[in-house]
């Protein structure tokens, strides 16, 4: 016997009474009505009783009520006393109260009846006592499987003895529940309870079913109550699932678990799909039908998603071990089959990895795929259920590419692009921390910075593709000499530096500066062609030479200047005084900016000879500045001066105008060359600026003479070439200076017909004692014969010089051996002596 409390009710409370409440007869208007809703009508009796009892509203006394006019109703009754600060007890139980209390003694205390009817019990009492009147409430007893509602009712009775008394009257009503059938109904889940019924050969021929649940009649299409006790072959599908309960009936006769199987069938139109679970107990057999359809389609959603998903996919065991399943997408990644990849250990996918629990989450992981190329990923792992046991779902995101481009825009960030050493952003902060820890004392380095000779010649010429191939090779070759510690950096153009962290002696720091300076003049091929360049290297020693960053820049490229000023190939340490010498040149830069040109530049004349004629053919202007503080300055100080810092083009402005001015007085078949710097071809404005100083002077611009190296031509040279077209036109002539020195100059004499080839003097210098220069100077001025061009050797110093080039048919010659640069005055004393016939070529 069970009880359970369902609700406890006052007398006027409560639901579900089968008729009304009663209201006993007799009672003073002074007193509350006492109604009770009850089903029982002999309860009504007692209630009437017990207020029949009542005298001037007193409580009815104990021996009165309980031993007389409720004595018939002495079996389903119980006696209880209160006594003060103790527990309630039952001084007398009736047998049928006993049995539904589940008592095994007729006198026990309150706490001795089960939970539920003593919640009841004691409910009605404290009801009963607030009220002095009789009170019910009610609780749930299960009976042999069976639910009832049972009535606790209790009446407050006087005693002369101490303590408080109460008769209590439990009844069950006649409404009961099932509660078996009520809890099978309550699931989804078919469940049946078969019986077998068996041939005479002791196989089982039919199954009768003793009871199924209504969600197993639904499945099954049929009505619970009306298959009661009928045949399973009487159902649907009942071929099917009799097939299933016949294995599961082979399987038990051989001592093997009966397993869990699938059925399938159609119901109205419906597929329905089943798992039937079969359990067997002293030869009934216990039958659970459970709907998986559901099941099934998210199955088949899942397995649709997955086999289908672009996405690489991948199911493994929980626990590390095996693969169980592999999409398309993933096979396509790793490069291998489904049997290969299902095949395989977690560590063969994952090197380093061993078969260890499968953990959820997202996790960066490095995979490996059949040719052994190594996958840079993003794994989302998530648990499942296979099979009813634990596996883990994992999604592969292929972030190779993304990171690679990441780790190239962090290289890029600090590396070169074109070369692949450090850029000027990391030489920079190299060196601060360099400089940082040189000064703390901890370990002095060398700053060496080198700057290629001829890079510019051999990028113009040949292209930028050339000139990217040269960067490259000639960084490689530097890092080639350099140690694991050291960095080398490219900080722009042709510019490169090198750190040598450690103290290393000038005499190493020399000698590798040496071995770059060799390297790096090694030809490189490209394209056919040989490439040839130099290198100048300057050396600055921290914390030596300095202790900040940008002063120990500035020590090394004042190492660098010196130099490139001593000529291709040098290196330099810095020296104190290479301090004093750039500040003096700073402060020659400002008196140039500042000069007053009119009073302080002045030309220079320098007289071409004929060799031919003997006559004079007319002069070179050659500038000068006489510095009011300094005196005279040097051409080789203030011109690349003016041509680093954008001056060339006023001072050859003011030299064009100065010598087209001079050589307007001189006689009409002199003539006047005045040289022109790569500068001004730059500029954009050169042919304009000699058409005005013809203009201004009225010189026959065929007296004009305009003098270009090949460095001119080396710097966009389609452009300068349309340039010499509009000085041709103008009617000046052109000459190229210094022929014989450059790269290309067959190609610019192809394209451009000059007006004179001028043979370098160190050519001409070397012609009485080299061989080689002898050839060169007959090769020149036999192709300017060839050619139709005049030639004039520069530099004519002696007399045996001036013989040999008699000898080959130079045609013009200039030199110390006939005069000096001389200032306008000298100049007119020369023109003076020609002109009287007196001859200096004899």
């Amino acid at each position: 016997m069970m009880l359970t409390v369902v609700r406890a009710n006052g007398l006027n409370g409560g639901a579900g009474s089968l008729r009304d409440p009663v209201e006993p007869d007799g009672f003073s208007p002074t007193r509350a009505s006492t109604r009770v809703e009850t089903e029982f009508d002999d309860v009504r009796l007692v209630l009437r009783r017990w207020q029949a009892a009542c005298v001037d509203d007193a409580l009815p006394p104990y021996e009165e009520l309980a031993l007389g006019s409720v004595g018939r109703f002495a079996d389903e009754m119980a006696v209880v006393r209160i006594a003060a600060d103790r527990e309630g007890f039952i001084l007398r139980a009736g047998p049928r109260f006993g049995a539904l209390a589940g008592l095994a003694e007729p006198a026990v205390s309150l706490s001795a009846l089960p939970f539920a009817l003593q919640r009841a019990v004691a409910g009605a009492i404290d009801l009963s006592r607030l009220a002095a009147k009789p009170r019910l409430t009610l609780c749930r007893s299960i009976v042999d499987g069976m639910v009832s509602t049972v009535e606790v009712l209790a009446l407050p009775l006087s005693c002369r003895w101490p303590g408080e008394y109460f008769l209590i009257f439990a009844r069950p009503r006649k409404a009961q529940v099932d509660l078996a059938r009520l809890l099978i109904n309550s699931t989804d889940e078919g469940i049946m309870a078969l019986s077998a019924l068996e041939t005479a050969s002791g196989e089982a021929r039919d199954y009768q079913i003793l009871s199924m649940n209504d969600a197993a009649a639904r499945l099954l299409g049929v009505s619970a109550e009306a298959m009661r006790y009928h045949l399973l072959s009487e159902t649907c599908a009942a071929q099917r699932l009799t097939d299933l309960l016949d294995r599961c009936g082979e399987a038990r006769a051989h001592g093997v678990a009966a397993p869990s199987l699938e059925l399938e069938y159609e119901l109205d139109g419906e597929a329905i799909s089943l798992q039937v679970g079969v359990a067997e107990t002293e030869g009934l057999l216990a039958v659970t039908l459970t709907d998986i359809r559901e099941i099934r389609n998210r199955e088949m959603l899942f397995r649709s998603l997955f086999d289908d998903n672009p996405v690489p996919m991948y199911v493994r065991r929980a626990d590390g071990g095996a693969f169980l399943n592999v999409n398309a997408a993933a096979l396509n990644l790793y490069g291998r089959s489904r049997a290969e990849f299902l095949a395989l250990s977690i560590g063969k996918l994952v090197p380093g990895t061993a078969d260890r629990p499968a953990v959820s989450g997202e996790r960066f992981v490095r995979h490996r795929t059949a040719t052994g190329a190594d996958l840079d990923v993003v794994e989302y792992a998530r648990a499942i259920t296979v099979g009813g046991q634990p596996a883990m779902l994992s999604t592969i995101v292929d972030i190779t590419e993304r990171k690679r481009a990441e780790e190239r825009v962090s290289f890029l960030a600090h590396h070169d692009p074109l070369t692949g050493v450090g850029n000027r952003t990391t030489f920079s902060q190299e060196i601060e921390d360099a400089v940082a820890t040189a000064v703390a004392g901890h370990q002095p380095f060398t700053l060496v910075l080198i700057d290629l000779d001829d890079f510019k010649a051999v990028n113009d010429t040949l292209g930028h593709a050339a000139g990217d191939s040269l960067l490259i090779e000639t960084a490689a070759r530097i890092r080639r000499l350099l140690r694991r510690t050291d960095l080398v950096a490219r900080l722009g153009g042709d510019e490169f530096a090198v750190l040598l962290r450690g103290a290393l002696g000038r005499n190493d720091v020399e000698t590798l500066a040496r071995r770059i300076i060799q390297t790096i003049s090694e030809p490189h091929g490209y394209e056919g062609h040989r490439l040839s360049i130099g290198a100048s290297l300057g050396a600055a020693m921290a914390p030596v030479d300095a202790r900040e960053a940008g002063a120990l820049l500035k020590c090394a490229d004042l190492a660098l200047y010196r130099s490139k000023r001593d000529g291709k190939g040098a290196f330099h340490f810095f020296e104190p005084e290479m301090d004093v010498e750039m500040r003096e040149r700073r402060a020659l830069e400002l008196e140039l900016r500042s000069a007053d040109f009119d009073r302080e530049l002045e030309l220079h004349y320098q007289p071409i000879i004929s060799l031919r004629s003997g006559g004079l053919r007319g002069f070179e202007a050659l500038v000068r500045w006489r510095n009011p503080r300094r005196g005279m300055v040097s051409p080789a100080e203030f011109i690349p001066l003016a041509e680093e810092t954008g001056m060339i083009e006023a001072i050859g402005r003011w030299v064009l105008d100065e010598a087209c001015r001079r050589a307007a007085s001189w006689p009409d078949d002199l003539i006047i060359a005045v040289n022109a710097s790569a500068v001004q071809f730059r500029q954009g404005q050169f042919a304009e600026t000699i058409r005005v100083a013809i203009d201004m002077s009225g010189l026959d611009p065929s007296r004009l003479e305009i003098e270009i190296t090949e460095s001119v031509l080396l710097a966009d040279t389609g452009a300068n070439l349309a340039l010499l077209q509009q000085l041709r036109e103008i009617g000046v002539r052109v000459a190229l200076d210094d022929f014989g020195t450059g790269y290309s100059s067959m190609s610019y004499l192809r394209r451009f017909p000059f007006s004179r080839l001028k043979i370098d003097r160190s050519f001409v210098r070397d012609i009485g004692s080299s061989r080689e220069s002898m050839a060169i100077v007959r090769a020149i001025i036999g192709l300017g014969a060839n050619l139709g061009i005049d030639t004039t050797a520069e530099g004519v110093e002696t007399g045996a010089q001036l013989e040999l080039l008699r000898q080959e048919r130079c045609g013009e010659i200039q030199g110390f051996l006939f005069s000096p640069p001389v200032d306008s005055v000298g100049a007119a004393r020369i023109i003076e002596t020609y002109r009287n016939g007196e001859s200096k070529v004899a």
